[in-house]
């Protein structure tokens, strides 16, 4: 199993996960015009996507939906009220076919395996465990806080994607109304350095063959802060990397020759 990131920031996000049969994004916030360009830079096509996966239904997870349906006629996998919303909110030329995730350990896409689990944000929002060929991957963003039923479901994990969005102390002295700032400090709004690194401190994460930050906010955070704060926590040994804001990353396999 392996994954890449399309684009990682509050403009657009989505990612890419693909094992030897399936390939599926997980969310599409991604510009119509970008669609495209970003597969290819990761060396795919629309045609060769399986599937959909959504967190929740914030416009930067969301966007490109409706686009790449027109390339391709793809399933959409989430909550059963994710998915309601979904429908209500975005103008789908043809309606795609809605999955509904089951509350089962795995739900099966293909050759992967799917586990979701809920998060804290100000809409109803999803994390994933995804397994395949014996590995395991924790994806968490958008969120306030760490549930613990993740903290202990993630002991075991071969790779995390997980988000740093924010410095406190920069997030301080933003710009953004204030109500922004209290929702995205708060516990249903975004994690911030520390708590990334806190929760890393409890994973332990010692079979970890990488770590991925993603979700850093463009105005309130910087890559090289982020990375310092989280190795805190995190054994040397631990291929470590950011997630680009509006480019696509390298593939997890070619993770030995950037992680830091």
């Amino acid at each position: 199993m392996r994954f890449c990131s399309l684009s990682s920031c509050s403009y657009a996000n989505s990612v890419v996960v693909q094992d030897n049969n399936t390939c599926i994004l997980i969310d599409c916030g991604l510009r119509k015009r970008d669609i495209k360009p970003f597969l290819a830079q990761a060396g795919l096509t629309v045609s060769e996507l399986d599937a959909i996966l959504v967190t929740h239904c914030h416009i930067d997870h969301v966007y490109g939906l409706r686009f790449i349906c027109q390339e391709k006629n793809l399933p959409i996998y989430s909550s059963a009220n994710i998915l309601k919303k979904l429908g209500e909110t975005v103008r789908f030329k043809t309606p795609p076919k809605f999955i509904p995730f089951g509350r089962c350990a795995g739900n099966k896409i293909g050759s992967l395996v799917v586990a979701y689990f809920s998060l804290s944000h100000d809409v109803e929002t999803i994390g994933f465990m995804l397994s395949s060929n014996g590995e395991q991957m924790g994806f968490i963003t958008d969120t306030g806080y760490v549930p613990t039923s993740c903290l202990d479901t993630f002991q075991a994990l071969d790779y995390l994607y997980i988000e740093s969005n924010h410095d406190p102390d920069r997030y301080q002295k933003s710009t953004k109304p204030p109500y922004v700032i209290r929702r995205n400090l708060g516990p249903t709004g975004h994690l911030s350095n520390k708590q990334c690194s806190q929760a890393l401190k409890s994973l332990g994460l010692e079979n970890c063959k990488l770590v991925v930050l993603g979700h850093l906010s463009e105005d309130d955070n910087d890559p090289a802060l982020a990375l310092n704060t989280a190795r805190r926590h995190l054994s040397p040994g631990i291929p470590l990397v950011s997630a680009p804001a509006r480019t696509p990353g390298n593939w997890s396999d070619q993770h030995s020759s950037f992680g830091v």
